[in-house]
């Protein structure tokens, strides 16, 4: 909600300063506000769907506008005048680049095999636009017989604009883009809409992630509660599955998937066991809020996918915590690294240091330490 909120305000912001540009009769800010209002509604009614346009890039071209549409209310009107004008070239260069990221989308290889064609694409889209501004600003002065209208003046606009337009393509080469297009705050932002669940994709999910076999960040545990040996129910299964699930959120996270054998065979997870399978969820909850605390189902997520031949597989996705976690054992409290695709428990000097130490060359340093006084092989 916080990003749609924000794109409904960058909107409302657009709308405005295109509000401001028609007080002023400045037309050619206007075909550059208007376009950019357009984009913003798009994003919040397809989600990505038909245009692919990240938020901080917006921010940024809502902002370079808000500049120039006031620009004429500020002192020093000269300078803010040129600022005004190199940064409405910059903003076009965005533009021109979201259009053509956009098309390029379904052929991301293009991204980096021909960056040349990128910015010359990107940087002709903004020149037309450009053009097509000085024009209707031509006509539209002719119209109405504005007689202080000076072509010097409008030259001079158009030359700071391409030079704003330049300069947004070398900051690009520079890395800004990776800012403003690719990071990681924009891929926050865009997922404002929860996508559609598919159990189909799910399942292909798992099955994909099954082939890659048990590492550091993936485990696979066969029954929550069941001991495949005995068929009865036993605590250490739920112990198993709990150490993991610690050894996660204290490590780099993860994911468990419970109802997979070790040799990554669907087995299965024994919902039978249970009357239905939100009694399932409930036990599994209860495990975890009681033996590790409730506080860490915020670094937690749980998705039972159905397989084939009727078997499910309980996929639990885990986040690092940013504090140490413990597993709660009797009136023992237990702590849990992964270290390759073993939980490893850290007791002593050894768990003080690994907590403490904010290296994590030295933490693997303190677990190959441990391991080294274990049995070798998977615990």
């Amino acid at each position: 909600m916080f990003t749609l909120t924000l794109y409904v305000v960058l909107l409302a912001a657009a709308l405005v300063i295109s509000a401001i540009d028609i007080t002023l009769g400045r037309i050619n800010q206007l075909l550059l506000s208007l376009p950019i209002a357009f984009m913003l509604m798009v994003a919040i009614i397809s989600d990505r769907k038909v245009a692919h346009i990240p938020p901080l890039l917006i921010i940024s071209m809502v902002v370079a506008l808000a500049l120039a549409a006031v620009s004429d209310f500020l002192d020093f009107h000269q300078f803010f005048s040129t600022l005004s004008s190199i940064l409405t070239g910059v903003s076009l260069m965005m533009m021109g680049l979201v259009f053509v990221y956009t098309m390029i989308h379904s052929y991301p290889r293009l991204y980096t095999e021909s960056r040349f064609f990128i910015y010359v694409s990107a940087f002709s889209i903004a020149m037309t636009v450009l053009l097509v501004m000085f024009i209707v600003q031509l006509v539209y002065y002719h119209m109405i017989s504005y007689e202080g209208f000076e072509m010097w003046i409008a030259t001079e606009y158009v030359i700071m604009a391409m030079l704003g337009a330049i300069l947004m393509m070398a900051l690009t080469e520079l890395g800004l883009e990776k800012f403003l297009i690719n990071s990681d705050l924009n891929r926050k932002l865009e997922s404002y809409v929860p996508e559609v669940y598919s159990n189909e994709k799910a399942r292909d999910g798992i099955l994909e992630i099954i082939k890659a076999g048990e590492s550091e960040k993936l485990e696979f545990k066969s029954t929550i509660t069941t001991n495949i040996a005995t068929g009865e129910n036993d605590k250490r299964m739920e112990k198993a599955v709990l150490k993991t699930i610690v050894a996660f959120l204290n490590t780099s996270g993860g994911i468990l998937l419970i109802g997979v054998s070790d040799d990554g065979s669907i087995y299965g997870v024994d919902e039978d066991q249970f009357p239905s399978r939100d009694k399932m969820n409930q036990h599994l909850s209860h495990m975890i809020s009681s033996k590790i605390g409730s506080e860490f189902f915020a670094y937690l997520s749980f998705t039972i996918v159905d397989m084939e031949e009727g078997k499910a597989v309980v996929r639990v996705d885990c986040d690092k915590s940013k504090k140490p976690v413990f597993l709660k054992d009797g009136k023992a409290e237990e702590f849990y690294v992964r270290s390759g695709p073993a939980s490893i428990e850290l007791t002593g000097s050894s768990l003080v240091n690994y907590v403490n130490n904010k290296s994590a060359t030295t933490k693997r340093d303190i677990v190959k330490q441990v391991e080294s006084t274990l049995y070798e092989g998977k615990e």
